[in-house]
């Protein structure tokens, strides 16, 4: 069967859909780049805020409306694990549905491919899509209290991956040429704490490193704040592979609004960022908040506001909050109006825009590697060619490009100068010229990212 998957939310689901297609391709199933070229169509819903939710529903709506007859229709993960019904209801007529990490049920519901399909035998480790980055997911579930987060209720308790499978997961990346592993969790910071091993992270750092000394670029996501430790830190600084990035989620600048969260206070999240700048000077910090928590005040949003100039971040996510069922903060009377929260959302994301910018300029001037993404060049104004990738301090997905003089093919590591700075984006000059440009090969897999 020929099975066309597309994945919204977050990189966890990145990884989630590679496991999927790891007991598709087990069954002798092929994947294809077109859904018109299916025979199965499945999409890996998101379901963690409102806006996540209604573009799953629309991405299965649109599907379900342009499908041939023949066609069949999965819907998998976060959002039909806990609003399935709201899904049926909103799109009658998909064929099956399935809630999270429910892969091998999936595959054998749908059955070994026909004898007359001739397909490769999968490989052990997860499939790849073919692009210089992977995401190694190394745990999964959440038992942190947020009274705004409903994670616990679709994923359940923490659970972590076992070292040695992440280690051959890294190897096989690293021998299909990957150049970036991100390592993703709920919390990446807990790894170890359900098998009674605290700091476990460190450690595991130290072997993924060991393990694959020919990927240059091993970057943490998703950091708990007041869970960085010395250790994590100074075995952050000192490894060779490991960048100097880490993505913390604070959620907010007010020590009120984190205690109605049930979050970290700002002194404990001042303490890890400390950590992490003085063991890593240069370190790039990426963090998100909400805006219009229930009975967030003028002054908790000002506070808000003046922790992150402060604090200077170099990249910046924000969310409007969105009540969940089933969470505490969804009950809370005081709820924000929209027009109060969207006014805030655009006051934040314009201070961070002002400081990605300050951070860009800052690096004019530097030389830096960029991994080059792009396929094929882009034209710039002045009719040369232009290659598209990142930095070390840009995380895939989520933060910035480097706009690259010249054609270098998808998995390059290029030497570059910073010549200039956009308010997310560098402008780069290679350091030696380019070497002409191979024709990329790979799958290419479907991806819609909800931001």
């Amino acid at each position: 069967m020929r099975y066309h998957l597309l994945t919204l939310g977050c990189a966890k689901n990145t990884v989630d859909s590679m496991r999927l297609e790891q007991a598709l391709r087990g069954g002798r199933h092929v994947a294809v780049d077109a859904p018109e070229d299916a025979d199965l169509l499945v999409v890996n819903t998101c379901g963690f805020i409102d806006a996540a939710k209604a573009e799953s529903i629309e991405v299965v709506r649109e599907l379900q409306a342009s499908r041939r007859v023949d066609q069949r229709l999965y819907v998998v993960g976060c959002m039909t694990q806990i609003a399935r019904d709201e899904l049926i209801e909103a799109v009658p007529g998909v064929d099956a549905t399935y809630g999270v990490e429910a892969w091998d049920a999936i595959a054998a519901d749908i059955g070994p491919a026909s004898a007359s399909f001739d397909i490769p035998d999968a490989s052990p480790g997860l499939l790849g899509g073919g692009a210089p980055s992977a995401y190694l997911k190394i745990s999964d579930g959440c038992d942190r209290p947020c009274t705004f987060c409903i994670i616990p209720s679709i994923k359940g308790r923490m659970h972590s991956m076992e070292a040695d499978r992440l280690l051959a997961e890294a190897r096989w990346h690293a021998a299909t040429g990957v150049r970036e592993l991100v390592l993703v969790a709920q919390d990446s910071t807990a790894y170890g704490e359900d098998h009674d091993a605290p700091d476990s992270l460190a450690p595991l750092l130290e072997r993924l490193s060991a393990a694959v000394p020919e990927v240059p670029w091993i970057r943490l996501m998703y950091a708990y704040p007041g869970r960085v430790t010395p250790r994590l830190a100074e075995t952050m600084a000192r490894l060779p592979n490991v960048v100097p990035y880490v993505d913390m989620p604070l959620q907010h600048g007010s020590d009120a609004v984190l205690r109605r969260m049930k979050r970290p206070s700002l002194r404990v999240a001042r303490r890890s960022l400390e950590l992490l700048r003085a063991a890593m000077p240069d370190v790039t910090l990426r963090t998100t908040f909400i805006v219009g928590f229930p009975g967030e005040t003028d002054a908790e949003f000002e506070e808000l506001l003046a922790f992150v100039e402060a604090e200077r971040f170099d990249h910046l996510g924000a969310f409007t909050y969105s009540p969940q069922p089933g969470t505490p903060a969804a009950l809370d009377p005081g709820q924000v109006p929209t027009a109060v929260k969207e006014e805030r959302y655009a006051r934040l994301m314009e201070l961070g825009q002002r400081l990605s910018l300050e951070a860009n300029r800052a690096q004019v001037g530097r030389e830096l590697d960029v991994l080059v993404e792009s396929r094929e060049p882009t034209t710039s104004r002045g009719g040369g060619p232009v290659s598209v990738g990142r930095t070390l301090r840009d995380a895939p997905e989520v933060d910035g490009l480097a706009l690259l003089k010249g054609s270098y093919a998808a998995g390059s590591m290029v030497r570059a100068r910073v010549d200039g700075a956009l308010h997310y984006d560098l402008l780069c000059s290679p350091l030696e010229a380019a070497p002409a440009l191979a024709a990329a090969a790979g799958p290419r897999r479907a991806r819609r990212r909800i931001r």
